[in-house]
């Protein structure tokens, strides 16, 4: 039963996962002919065209930006209510007779959640690729461009290069495990504001993004503080193997977001089970 539950909310997810999908293309294309294409045309020199060409590439980038934070804005707003409308409104009532277990209905909601938040985040990384390396291919080349690709795999991965050979498999293994990691400490973190949210008496929605946001807030603080401990104890005596000082802490990190998702669904659980207040 708890496969049938999955399985819905995938295909109920794709009625908004499509959407998302079609404008994310669409705004890239349009982006990318509005930008990328006039300074092909008119090149990046001092003449009139170039200069309205840069321009509007800054103005075009300061909205794209915002389309793609609102984008993942937008996502968890959609999970979250969808989350409330199916566990703690009227409908959640439907759910709650399901012959499942209070700990499967979370599940059920939790990991098309995490699939769908995936997908969205790696179609906004392909977008922010395409535009970011039509800019530097118009800009600086395509040889530059390379070099660029380069330097970056070079940060990113070059922590690991002291592991035997293994650097690249072991950081893209390593980079995925921290990025699924952290979207299900913060899924499990949403579903705990909207659980707590729901135990008030009214403004349910509100309570729950006002603890969502604070709880949110908290953590960041606590993500620089590993940041400014790790980087006081760790930075100075490898200063010259600066991968251990980023592997370090975002094993620190990592190892926090999965204490959060466990404290996020324990507690979500003891209130679906316990303090269920449907509307």
């Amino acid at each position: 039963m708890s496969g049938k539950l999955i399985k819905y909310e995938f295909k109920q997810m794709k009625s908004a996962l499509l959407p998302v999908a079609i404008a994310l293309a669409v705004i890239t294309g349009i982006i990318f002919c509005v930008v990328i294409v006039p300074m092909l045309v008119f090149g990046i020199n001092d003449s009139e065209g170039g200069i309205l060409s840069i321009f509007l590439a800054y103005i075009t980038f300061i909205l794209y930006v915002v389309i793609l934070i609102v984008t993942g804005i937008g996502m968890n707003i959609y999970i979250g209510v969808r989350f409330y409308k199916t566990v703690y409104s009227g409908v959640g009532y439907f759910t709650n007779t399901l012959p499942l277990k209070k700990h499967e209905i979370i599940l059920g909601k939790v990991i098309p959640a995490v699939v769908v938040q995936t997908i969205v985040t790696l179609m906004i990384v392909v977008s922010a690729s395409i535009i970011l390396g039509g800019y530097i291919l118009v800009t600086d080349g395509f040889g530059d461009l390379m070099l660029y690709i380069a330097r970056f795999k070079g940060a990113v991965l070059g922590d690991f290069t002291m592991l035997n050979g293994m650097g690249i498999v072991l950081g893209i293994v390593f980079g995925c495990l921290f990025a699924i990691i952290q979207t299900v400490s913060n899924t499990l973190l949403l579903f705990l504001a909207v659980s707590i949210g729901q135990l008030f008496n009214s403004h349910k929605i509100l309570m729950s993004v006002i603890i969502f946001i604070v709880m949110n807030r908290v953590f960041n603080a606590v993500d620089a503080i590993i940041e400014v401990i790790t980087k006081a104890f760790v930075y100075g005596p490898f200063i010259h193997s600066p991968g251990v000082y980023s592997i370090i802490t975002m094993i620190l990190i990592g190892t926090k977001n999965i204490i959060i998702a466990v404290i996020a669904y324990a507690i979500s659980y003891r209130i679906l089970r316990d303090k269920l207040n449907l509307e």
